[in-house]
């Protein structure tokens, strides 16, 4: 069955399967991913409560956001290529030195390409960085980096933060 015509409940199975290796912890860090119902309209409300339920929010100087409001100012609309290529970045290099990530380009290329097709023609992504080192905080730590697509009904967030 082409992934085009397969049922949200299939799609986010195979999703949270593709992503299922990608969380965990990383350099001096951690990566998180997640995969759940929902669409462009709720993604920020979603994306923060993933954040803060990981307890990464706690108040250290004004660049945490308190809302999810604020968390959406912190993002940037993306193109399905950028945000490929920040997604391949941040699985295949750690934020902080720049050591090997949780996958090599290839693979994470794969896994993306494979994302990709399964939330469809037409989804939307968001991201707090812009791929060559510069960012808006959306955590605590030192570096962070949030990728997020929405699409044929799901919300994909794939977050990742370092420390030096």
């Amino acid at each position: 069955m082409s992934s085009d015509i397969l049922p949200v409940g299939d799609r986010l199975d195979r999703i949270r399967a593709l992503l299922s290796g990608l969380s965990g912890p990383l350099g001096n860090g951690e990566m998180h991913a997640w995969a759940n119902l929902g669409d462009a309209a709720g993604m920020p409300r979603e994306v923060f409560g993933l954040i803060e339920g990981l307890r990464v929010f706690e108040r250290r100087g004004p660049d945490v956001p308190r809302s999810s409001a604020e968390l959406a100012e912190r993002l940037a609309e993306v193109d399905m290529d950028g945000a490929v290529h920040r997604l391949i970045g941040i699985a295949s290099t750690t934020l902080a030195y720049g050591s090997r990530g949780r996958y090599d380009r290839a693979k994470a290329a794969e896994v993306f390409a494979s994302l990709v097709r399964l939330l469809g023609h037409g989804s939307r992504w968001w991201s707090n960085t812009d791929g060559a080192g510069g960012w808006n905080p959306v955590t605590r730590h030192v570096f962070d980096a949030v990728v997020i697509g929405a699409g044929s009904g799901i919300v994909v967030t794939i977050l990742a933060f370092d420390e030096d």
